[in-house]
């Protein structure tokens, strides 16, 4: 939405490769990509990094005078310091869709930071002056820790991205685009006010702190028009822009804490509003591009982007201590400015996805002695050879490593990854017939566990580097009857909730894979080192961990023969593992007419110890996938969900081993709640080129109650957890090579609250616990042979 897609450098009318003629007087331009009106179609790829900074805040107190008649001391926002100027990229595809020119755009921005922080503000340092915290004297809460102060940090953070679908010359109307479009804006501010010098950290051992938060979020969703236009200026170049205006529906939302660190049981409280308000946006792009090379563009572009009627966190820090305060305050705006610069691919061909693989070039002549000969010496000289000439043998593997970019709201760096979705990997497959209809065979995996996604953190960049047995079993297939899989295996619910025919990321549907190690950070706390991060409490434990999709183990495995239909294809599967595990699965498959649909659904039954002594796990599991793809257009979507339910018993209150609460807030012995999680992914598939399918896609995950209960999130017992996740990205098929490139970002938001333990053994009242969000960024390949 805040960056866009360069159009090709090439005048109308010029030949493309082929002789296939370019877009001309009356083609749609998708924010500078042509796409032709005619017959043969033409779309674009555009990746680009773009630079945005936001325009300063306004100057806004943040400390008061207090009730003496001594002087305060001012701390407003324009103290605020930080880098303001922030990164980020954006993803343009433009094509035809049943003849009808469209574009589809996402972008993210690196939240823009700010801090700073004061001290010697009042007489506990000696000094004359009496300086409160703004919000010090409310009727609703009061705090001695905010009232004469030694000290106040400050912390500020701006977010933004979105993405937009578009008509291009809606009506036949030159150089128009209308579309919708979806942008998310929000805030937090947050504060640690104290008391004294011995309340500073590192500089004592008190805690009479007030922390406080504001948070405001605007889910912008709305229509949009365009002009668009470029001039040519030779052969080379082209001079234009774009300029966009958006009227959109503002789903506001506004989150308040405060905490008063040394007195929870007293001072302990969250408020959540939210509103309905009609917000605008306008957009103006000046923009230049040169033609690099046949294909292949670069462009250079200018941004100013306002949005009105929105929701800021600094006019709500007055307010923190008013409980009966609800007012969404949206009424603000905000402008950001920048640029971007990127390179366009013009894609040849903008047709349906590759259903079928490409005809194979067969020589018909008859085969020699010595050319028969020839071919078995060089398979011989090349791949494995099986030790029983009776059973085949295939090696097959893949390697898929990636750089991992991650930014937790303290700290931000980049590893080089093991994609763990989809695991590197090599093995052994082989078969051999029985008689007419039977066959028998092995299967044995190994993993390639060097520095997985999921085993790094803030704290560890390096990984385990172990090597993994992932299957080794044997098989007894019947045509007629079914296969029979005993050893180490994937039970019957293993892959059931990554049903795709989208393109998507191999494993995307299980968002753990990717980061699940990340540790939790505390938002409040203002010495935002690695003491502000909550070590027992990671994304793995917020997202019920890499176990929603179905572990593999030692198991007997039945899988009924395809039972095909006229309306489509049936497969059915059970599995019994090692200390009473059982699950089963049924599978439905079709491609109709203009229509592919996937769907699987299985449950799970788990009363597996794992060794663990006093446990007596009892966990049952609903999941399922679907995925739909309309072929003619591209456009699919995925969704996946698990229900977890707990029934057993096990003294741990941490989340992969858990099965009760802790007791302080809920019934002794009694029962973790389920956890629900769901996710789902939309978008767009096409064959653009010759390389092989691409994928555009946004992806949404929810996970409920997958801490609740539990001495998780720096509480004594979790009340209510949920995490959301938000995401973009796009997969690159490469035939020729078996190989696939993927790049995408992923914005996890953690909620929670619960209760403490004072010293005196009481349980305080139920609160909020803030934490910061974690932004993951990735971009990878995947070659199999």
């Amino acid at each position: 939405m805040l960056a866009w897609s360069p159009a090709p450098a090439l005048a109308a009318g010029e030949d493309g490769p082929d002789g296939q003629v370019l877009a001309e007087e009356g083609d749609a331009t998708a924010n500078g990509i042509k796409v032709a009106a005619g017959r043969n179609a033409w779309g674009g790829l555009t990746i680009e990094g773009i630079a945005l900074a936001r325009e300063g805040l306004e100057n806004f107190p943040f400390t008061t005078a207090g009730s003496a008649v001594n002087p305060f001391i001012p701390f407003t926002s324009s103290a605020l310091d930080g880098d303001r100027l922030s990164f980020g990229a954006n993803i343009t595809l433009a094509a035809k869709i049943l003849d009808q020119p469209m574009s589809f755009s996402a972008f993210f921005l690196k939240p823009i930071t700010l801090e700073a922080t004061a001290t010697n503000l009042g007489s506990e340092a000696g000094n004359i002056a009496d300086t409160d915290t703004i919000y010090s004297g409310n009727a609703t809460i009061f705090s001695t820790n905010s009232d004469n102060i030694f000290a106040l940090n400050v912390h500020h953070q701006t977010e933004l991205y979105g993405a937009e679908a578009n008509f291009l010359q809606p009506f036949g109307i030159q150089g128009v685009s209308l579309g919708v479009r979806g942008i998310y804006f929000g805030e937090t501010l947050s504060s640690t006010a104290m008391q004294d010098a011995d309340d500073f950290p590192g500089l004592g051992n008190d805690d009479d702190r007030d922390h406080t938060t504001a948070r405001t979020d605007n889910y912008l969703l709305g229509v949009r028009l365009g002009l668009d236009h470029m001039f040519a200026v030779g052969d080379r170049i082209r001079l234009g822009g774009s300029l966009k205006a958006g009227l959109y529906n503002n789903f506001v939302t506004r989150d308040r804490s405060f905490i008063s660190e040394n007195r929870t049981d007293l001072r302990n409280h969250k408020t959540f509003d939210r509103d309905n308000v009609f917000s605008q946006s306008l957009e103006f792009k000046p923009r230049i591009e040169f033609k690099v090379t046949d294909g292949v563009y670069l462009t250079a572009t200018g941004q100013a982007v306002w949005l009105n009627n929105v929701s800021t966190a600094l006019p709500h820090y007055a307010t923190i201590g008013d409980l009966d305060e609800h007012n969404v305050r949206a009424n603000s705006s905000v402008w950001f400015y920048g640029g971007s610069l990127g390179l366009t691919f013009q894609l040849d061909g903008s047709s349906p996805i590759s259903t079928s693989p490409a005809p194979l070039l067969v020589d018909t002549s008859p085969p020699t002695t010595e050319s028969v000969e020839e071919r078995i010496s060089e398979l011989e000289d090349l791949g494995a050879r099986s030790g029983n000439r009776s059973v085949s043998l295939t090696v097959f593997g893949q390697i898929n490593q990636m750089l991992m970019v991650w930014d937790d709201g303290a700290k931000t760096d980049a590893y080089v990854a093991e994609n763990p979705a989809s695991r590197s990997r090599f093995g052994f497959i082989g078969s051999a017939k029985i008689a007419r209809g039977w066959s028998a065979g092995y299967f044995a995996s190994i993993g390639l566990d060097h520095a997985a996604a999921n085993d790094l953190d803030q704290l560890t960049d390096d990984g385990e580097d172990q090597i993994e047995l992932r299957q080794s079993n044997w098989w007894v297939r019947s045509n007629r009857y079914g296969t029979v899989t005993v050893g180490l295996a994937s039970t019957a619910t293993d892959d059931i909730i990554l049903k795709d025919v989208g393109g998507i990321m191999p494993g995307a549907a299980n968002i753990a894979t990717m980061g699940g190690s990340f540790i939790v950070r505390r938002s409040d706390s203002f010495e935002q080192g690695n003491g502000a991060l909550i070590a027992r409490t990671t994304l793995n434990d917020f997202s019920a961990g890499a176990s929603v999709d179905t572990l593999r183990r030692n198991v007997v495995r039945y899988d009924a023969p395809r039972l095909r239909t006229q309306f489509g294809n049936f497969d059915g599967s059970v599995a019994l593992g090692e200390d009473d595990f059982f699950d089963a699965s049924v599978e439905y498959s079709v491609n109709h007419n203009d229509w592919m649909v996937r769907f699987g659904a299985g449950y799970l039954h788990d009363t597996d110890e794992n060794g663990r002594a006093n446990s007596q796990r009892d966990r049952e599991e609903y999941k399922g996938s679907l995925s739909v793809l309309h072929v003619p257009t591209g456009l699919f979507g995925t969704a996946a969900y698990v229900r977890r339910e707990f029934n057993g018993m096990d003294p741990s209150d941490q989340a992969i081993f858990g099965e009760n609460t802790t007791g302080l807030v809920t019934p002794a012995g009694s029962n973790r709640p389920p956890i629900d999680y769901l996710y789902t992914a939309f978008g767009l598939r096409r064959s653009y080129w010759s390389l092989g399918d691409t994928s555009l896609y946004g992806e949404y995950a929810q996970v409920d109650d997958a801490i609740t209960g539990l001495r998780e999130a720096d509480a004594r017992e979790v009340t209510d957890s949920r995490l959301s996740m938000f995401g973009a990205a796009i997969s690159q098929d490469i035939d020729a090579a078996g190989m696939d490139l993927y790049a995408g970002v992923r914005f996890y938001s953690f909620h929670a609250q619960g209760v403490d333990v004072r010293p005196n053994g009481n349980v305080t009242r139920v609160g909020p616990i803030p934490l910061t969000d974690l932004m993951l960024g990735y971009a990878g390949a995947r070659i199999k042979f």
